[in-house]
């Protein structure tokens, strides 16, 4: 669509949240706004003092309880650094910026604080009645904003409530609202308790689901315009709500029975990760395990090894098989492999389950099932838990440090992200090395363990009872060797937890072997300390005692020197050793041990060769980065992924060798020399090929073969790219902060990813509007977003439908106990069929199927298509792509191919905003949503709603819809891959449209405008139709038609003759003060304060309405049917009766049983008998206590039986697969 010419005497309006304002007058225009100073970083609430600089060596520990400091890896947490400046757009954008409103009174937004926060809550009472899951939150209101109005706004979003007053909320809604009950301003802490009712169900079973809690304590409220931010301490889980999870069903113990260790205390299990973590091919690999299982317990898989093109699994686990079998033969000792099925696909993760296992074989139980967690999504972890229950469920969390990092300040810890995966099913899962090793963290980290372990425990704030649920274990890794284990155990109290030493075993002087031993004797050495078997000495002092008898250990201080000089003072000469630099694993000779081993045969892995380049922690830049390679070749070549980053070192370390170790440990390194390195290896190394340390700008090239590939279909996985580029690096103690700008995705590769398969251009089709330039798609969100129940929930619906296209289910809403699916779904499609008759219109709906389980995912997605039936196509399917992970949508993708893919991604604030530092930006994860599937994905409101954003955003638009865009760093060709369509969303109205579109540069989106439809004065049709009007008068503005004036003029003029678009400024005036200039006058409105849909009275307007009882339409007993769509009318017009096989038998064609006015069949509820949580009967619960003269006596008794169903069994007559006649099924032919 082509720009109308600016001139001097036009000025655009923008919208006025966040400190944006759009000026009306001819003298008027955008002018930057001042970057906001960098805010100090909070309490970061450690239980001990943590340092803020780097601790200094330790000096001799005079006394036996000494335990000796590591001066490395992170022990510090850094202070958030301030807020870049720069957004690094490269391209150009058509409009300036935007200027705050500074206003003459503290900014409150909405006040919600009367119905969002009772403070006369006590927790212990809220524990006790045990119907609330509590969440610790530290959460900063932005300045100028009120703390006790802000917590509130943030309890309001995370529950019933949105930024505005809606007409649809009753009296049950406000029973399940979240409360916040407790506030300290100053030290920015806030509880709130979350009423268990709110959480989403599975419909197949009845459990809960994690991505539910998650949608709802860090979904919207990560992203709120008034909010700082904001991020999750503690979380306590209610003992009958726990009990909906699924819990672990294996742990260490299971190790140390397979280990012959007994079932209780049975310390530590040596393991490692195969190193170098990527670049083995099969043989190797084999060779690798096998030499390690001569001294160590337990393999895993590195999180990013799976199935490359050079290392396929079909080639790779049988070489480890019959590693592992020589190796028990040998030792005699069982031992452990942990591997790796994680992927996009579900059905992909089951067939590697199934592939392991059967080539395991008898040795199945000696093999766990490793999860990336976090870059797959709890989804995956599900996948893994529910389909192999009996292996060891190993959550990997590579990635995690993008929001648990004490440096952001969004999201929540390592302490909750660590708590949920026991709640939700993991055997165990890594937490660090509580600032023992090279990634970040703290002493006090202990408490993780406890959490983890105990069945009981403290957390920050909430004292948890796990009643029985078995225990997750922790696995500690990341630069973890023999030297750093005995003060980790003193920290930690026991030694029972799972070991991941790479370096700590393949960097051994004298191999992995020696390695791994030395590992084990790091344990007894502690033990034998703790025994006082060497007297009244300092626990370095009796390590080093025990190493003059062990030389593994002895090999260990050999090599891992600088570790040995910071933590044992005097150990070269207590050791008689009088050598200088590391050893560094060079002595050892792979290919000479390698050769006189039964098993490995003669494929082996060259010398490793010492290397003389000069470290700052060992200086990678020889290998891991290349400053010639040309970007231009890199791209023409189309061998590698490129990825630009922001990155800081930490204070001390270069930055060209802090940018070769982040590449190493994204592709084929880790912090120290490993011997198991060859050629081949160092063929496939991702690259640092450009750096400007004064931008603080790096990119890394990544050659493709790095990452899986599917074993079924050869397809591409995401979870393998974030796993690599956003992975360990996250954590790294070398690096202030990491993170994605932008990503570039070659030809060849980006074709093995699936890519949308619908877009608006469907929705177009759908609503006859053609297929090109179709504009706006006018949609809603159902508000109150929780709360309401099936038929008020129906009727909102209908009432929006009037006026509007497309309703999508709010993020949370699903299969709550008060609005089941099985019984809102039909009051939406009866709605949905009612307004297309009424209206001579299609109608559009996105259905939420998020969920846990694939399995409940797919289940609900069948159950609405088949109560849509023949309107199958007007439904689309929504799913919480961030807090289930990448994993829910290509369920959704690969199931339901044909059904539009809502792609919500409430929570993702929690690293995309501009104040977090790590992860990725909200550009790049919008485009990772267009190659992998998405159909639409919601990307803010541009700066013009209340969600954070700039106007710069639009250029997420153009790369979602563009067959060719600019990124920030990177043009990216999309070679024919369809568009995902831009869903603009949070606190727009009609008011806030104009401007965003000429911002853009047309309305070809997806518009969910909740409040601006139900907060609307005369309810949501006028407010639906309010919405279409502002597209409708941009594009007359932009046509000329009201002459040479400003766009706000141009709106005013147009709102003189459309009353809905009056009714808007009538309804939303602070947006009218700031957007349009002296509307007041100009429209003749004399009144001061807003309106906020105060003078709509819903049930006023439903009794006047012609549509059944109004358009709140009331059920009424006077007809009864037997299907929910014997009234109704397909997308053509074709009246329900006249449609299917009743065209074949004329002499039962009956008339048409709706007209407009007439009443629809009567609902049945499966829960017109039953009981809530509390107590209530459902006769006295929801709508009815508003009409005491309706409600009658309880239909169920104690002890009488349930009612039958209502018209008998769907499956009552029919026939199984196998032939066999429904009546002699099941129990029933037990019976007969």
């Amino acid at each position: 669509m082509a720009q109308r010419p600016s001139s001097s005497s036009l000025a655009l309006g923008a919208a006025g949240v966040g400190g944006m304002m759009l000026l009306g007058s001819s003298s008027q225009s955008f002018v930057s706004t001042p970057a906001q100073a960098a805010s100090p970083s909070p309490n970061l609430r450690a239980s001990s003092a943590v340092s803020q600089t780097q601790q200094p060596a330790a000096s001799s520990a005079p006394a036996s309880s000494a335990v000796p400091v590591i001066a490395c890896g992170g022990l510090a947490a850094a202070a958030l650094a301030g807020q870049r400046a720069s957004r690094r757009q490269n391209r150009s954008s058509a409009l300036p910026t935007v200027v705050p409103v500074q206003s003459a009174v503290q900014r409150r937004a909405l006040d919600q604080s009367s119905r969002y926060a009772d403070l006369s809550l006590d927790e212990e009472e809220l524990i006790k009645n045990g119907k609330h899951l509590l969440v610790a939150y530290i959460m900063k209101p932005k300045a100028g904003y009120d703390y006790l109005a802000t917590a509130a706004h943030f309890a309001a979003e995370s529950s019933t409530g949105t930024n505005v007053n809606v007409c649809t909320t009753d009296d049950f809604t406000k029973s399940v609202d979240a409360l916040v009950y407790y506030i300290d301003p100053d030290n920015e802490e806030m509880k709130i308790a979350y009423p268990t009712l709110l959480f989403d169900r599975n419909i197949t079973d009845g459990r809960a689901m994690m991505c539910s809690v998650l949608t709802l304590s860090i979904g919207n409220n990560q992203g709120m315009g008034d909010v700082e931010y904001g991020k999750i301490y503690d979380i306590y889980f209610p003992p009958a709500y726990l009990r909906l999870f699924d819990g672990p069903n294996c742990n260490v113990v299971d190790m140390w029975r397979i280990l012959n260790r007994g079932m209780t205390n049975g310390g530590l299990i040596v393991g490692t990760i195969i190193k170098p973590k990527l670049g083995l091919q099969p043989k190797p690999f084999g060779e690798a395990c096998y030499a390690f299982w001569q001294g160590g317990d337990f393999i895993k898989n590195d999180e990013p090894q799976g199935n490359q093109v050079f290392c396929q699994m079909n080639e790779c686990i049988p070489e480890v098989v019959k590693a592992m079998r020589a190796a028990i033969k040998e030792t005699g000792s069982s031992k452990l492999f942990s591997a790796n099925i994680t992927a996009d696909d579900p059905n992909e993760m089951i067939a590697r389950g199934k592939y392991v296992l059967s080539q395991f074989g008898p040795l199945g139980e000696n093999c766990a099932f490793l999860v990336d967690g976090y870059v797959a999504g709890g989804t995956a972890i599900t996948v893994a838990r529910r389909n192999f229950p009996e292996q060891f469920l190993h959550y990997h969390r590579a990635g995690h440090g993008a929001i648990t990092s004490p440096q952001t300040q969004r999201g929540y810890t390592a302490f909750v992200h660590t708590k949920i995966s026991r709640v939700i099913g993991a055997s165990g899962i890594h937490t660090g090395t509580m600032s023992f090793g090279k990634m970040e963290g703290d002493a006090s980290d202990k408490n993780i363990a406890f959490m983890l372990q105990d069945d009981e425990a403290d957390g920050p704030y909430y004292h948890q009872e796990w009643e029985g649920m078995k225990q997750t274990t922790p696995i500690i890794s990341g630069g973890m060797n023999a030297l750093r284990l005995p003060a980790f155990f003193e920290n930690l109290g026991h030694s029972n937890v799972i070991l991941t030493a790479g370096g700590g075993s393949f960097g051994h002087k004298d191999g992995p072997k020696p390695g791994a031993i030395s590992c084990r004797q790091g344990e007894e050495s502690w033990k034998e300390w703790k025994a006082g078997k060497f007297g009244d000495v300092s626990l370095s002092d009796g390590i080093i005692e025990f190493a003059k008898t062990h030389e593994e250990l002895k090999g260990a201080f050999l090599t891992f020197q600088k570790d040995a000089d910071q933590i044992y003072p005097g150990w070269k000469e207590k050791l008689g050793y009088t050598g200088e630099s590391s050893v560094q694993a060079a002595t050892f000779d792979w290919a000479k041990k390698a050769a006189a081993a039964s098993f490995v045969g003669s494929s082996v892995a060259p010398a490793q060769k010492e290397s003389s380049v000069a470290r700052r922690a060992l200086d990678q830049s020889s290998r891991y980065a290349d400053l010639s390679l040309d970007e231009e070749e890199l791209i023409k070549n189309g061998r590698h992924l490129l990825v630009a980053y922001i990155m800081k070192p930490k204070a001390g370390y270069d930055y060209l060798a802090t940018a070769a170790h982040f590449a190493a440990e994204s592709s084929t390194g880790t912090n120290v020399n490993v011997c198991t390195t060859d050629d081949f290896t160092k063929s496939v190394d991702a690259l640092v090929y450009y750096i400007d340390p004064d931008n603080e700008e790096m990119k890394i090239a990544y050659p493709t073969l790095l990452f899986d590939r599917n074993i079924t279909d050869g397809r591409a996985m995401m979870c393998s790219v974030l796993t690599l580029s956003i992975g360990n690096n996250q954590g790294m103690g070398d690096v202030e902060y990491g993170k994605i700008y932008d990503i570039y995705f070659p030809p060849a590769y980006l074709r093995l990813f699936d890519g949308p398969n619908c877009n608006v251009v469907d929705m177009w089709r759908i609503l006859n509007r053609g297929m090109t330039n179709g504009g706006l798609i006018v949609g809603t969100i159902i508000k109150p977003k929780l709360g309401l129940q099936p038929k008020p929930f129906g009727e909102a619906c209908y009432a929006f439908w009037q006026g509007g296209d497309f309703i999508k289910n709010d993020e949370p809403q699903g299969n709550q106990v008060f609005c089941q699916m099985n019984e809102c779904i039909p009051e939406v499609v009866k709605a949905m069929r009612a307004a297309i008759k009424e209206t001579g219109s299609s109608k559009l709906f996105s259905a939420n199927i998020t969920a846990d389980d694939p399995n409940e995912m797919i289940a609900r997605g069948k159950y609405v298509l088949s109560q849509f039936g023949p309107l199958g196509e007007n439904c689309a399917f929504l799913v919480d792509g961030y807090v289930a992970g990448g994993t829910a949508i290509t369920v959704a993708r690969r199931n339901f191919p044909e059904q539009f893919l809502h792609y919500h991604r409430a929570g993702h604030g929690a690293i995309t905003s501009p104040q977090t530092q790590r992860g990725y930006t909200a550009f790049v994860h919008t485009k990772i949503s267009r190659v992998i599937g998405a159909s639409g994905i919601h990307t803010g409101t541009m700066s013009f709603g209340k969600m954070e954003g700039d106007a710069s955003d639009k250029n997420i638009a153009f790369m979602l819809q563009d067959d060719e865009a600019d990124g920030p760093y990177y043009h990216q060709e999309w070679e024919g891959m369809k568009q995902t369509t831009p869903i603009i969303s949070g606190g727009m109205n009609a008011l806030r449209l104009p401007a965003f579109f000429e911002n853009l540069g047309h309305s070809n989106v997806i518009l969910t405008a909740g409040g601006g439809s139900f907060g609307h004065k005369d309810g949501p049709k006028p407010g639906a139709i309010s919405c279409r009007q502002g597209e409708e008068s941009w594009k007359e503005w932009k046509a000329g038609k009201f002459g040479d004036v400003s766009l706000s003029d141009g709106i005013i003029e147009f709102a003189k003759t459309h009353e809905e678009l009056k009714g808007a400024f009538l309804t939303f005036q602070k947006d009218a003060d700031q957007i349009y200039p002296g509307w007041k006058e100009k429209l003749g409105y004399t009144g001061e304060s807003s309106v906020q849909a105060a003078t709509f009275d819903w049930a006023k307007k439903a009794a006047a309405a012609p549509y059944i009882g109004g358009w709140v339409y009331a059920k009424t007993p006077n007809v009864e049917g037997v299907y929910w769509n014997e009234v109704g009318y397909c997308p053509d017009g074709t009246a329900m009766n006249l449609a299917g096989n009743e065209t074949n038998h004329h002499e039962k064609i009956k008339k048409d049983m709706h007209t407009p006015g007439s009443t629809l069949p009567k609902s049945f509820y499966m829960n017109a008998v039953g009981y809530l949580p509390d107590g209530t009967p459902l006769n006295m619960a929801g709508n009815e206590v508003n009409h005491p003269e309706k409600i009658g006596p309880d239909p169920h008794k104690n002890g009488s039986p349930l009612p039958p169903p209502l018209k008998g069994y769907v499956n009552d007559i029919g026939y199984t697969p196998d032939g066999t006649p429904m009546d002699k099924a099941g129990n029933l032919s037990v019976k007969k």
